[in-house]
């Protein structure tokens, strides 16, 4: 595997100051192969001065490349889409992004002509469309992001892949059997964090302020990863561990934990993935 260091517990979403420079340079001492970012932030630095061409030389002089840049949002308003669009096609190449991750707000059927616009543009432009499913959206499961890919129709239908999220997986309708039969060239990359017990039924605060790392919190990461690995997938997985607790935190403390437990979680997979391919040695 290879993992990134997800930029968004520090977004400017949350109303902190963009801090990309340091989190490049936390997310590089880790050890982190690569990092993804967030246009809210990008933006943000822009308009401080700061242009995404000297982020892309940050990246490059910290030997970080930029894996996914979050987000594309689609929505059924074919104005506002085309401007989220324009926003990734201008900043991904800059930056040296590879994939992009794509939301959809609305019905598939509201938003399947935009959502194929948004692939082939991307697919034209040589990056990856990666759609990312949540329980608090219309598209809410690998089921309903697959019937979404089945209605856009993009010329080219493996330009269409999915990103797989832990949270999302589990908070929302998808089963194991969604996941077992979910084609691995389907998945464009795969987010991984874990979870408390709910305190409330507010799935967006949930979401967005209670992760916890890999290990500290009570989903099956070990039956998520043992699926995945089971099915071949040895991709990028972005740590999105999105923490109220840990952006209080300093940002090398952050990045050297969420990577020492997630690559623990994918190692331990990748052993018992080995086990069962060996089996024990005949005798005799």
């Amino acid at each position: 595997m290879r993992y990134s260091f997800n930029a968004f517990n520090h977004s400017t979403y949350y109303g902190l100051p963009p801090t990309l420079p340091q989190q490049i340079r936390a997310a590089a001492r880790a050890g982190y192969d690569h990092i993804g970012l967030d246009v809210m932030s990008v933006l943000a630095h822009e308009r401080q001065g700061l242009p995404p061409e000297e982020l892309a030389e940050l990246l490059g002089d910290a030997g970080l490349p930029c894996y996914e840049l979050v987000s594309l949002s689609i929505g059924a308003d074919a104005d506002a889409t085309a401007r989220s669009l324009a926003n990734v096609l201008r900043l991904a190449p800059i930056l040296g992004a590879q994939q992009i991750l794509a939301v959809a707000t609305g019905p598939a059927e509201a938003v399947a002509a935009n959502t194929r616009r948004c692939v082939e543009a991307l697919d034209d432009a040589g990056l990856g469309f990666a759609l990312e499913f949540l329980p608090t959206r219309d598209i809410d499961s690998i089921g309903e992001a697959l019937r979404l890919a089945e209605l856009a129709a993009p010329a080219d239908p493996a330009a269409f892949r999915l990103v797989v999220e832990s949270w999302h997986f589990f908070r929302g309708p998808s089963t194991w059997r969604d996941l077992s039969e979910l084609p691995v060239d389907r998945i464009g990359f795969v987010q991984f964090a874990d979870a408390p017990e709910m305190v409330s039924a507010d799935l967006h605060a949930e979401s967005m302020g209670r992760r916890v790392l890999p290990g500290e919190g009570v989903l099956d990461l070990a039956g998520f990863c043992d699926a995945l690995v089971g099915k071949g997938y040895d991709g990028v997985v972005s740590v999105e561990l999105l923490s109220d607790a840990w952006r209080q935190a300093p940002l090398d403390d952050f990045a050297a934990a969420t990577l020492l437990s997630t690559r623990a979680a994918w190692e331990s997979a990748a052993a018992r993935r080995a086990d069962r391919t060996t089996g024990p040695v005949a005798l005799g």
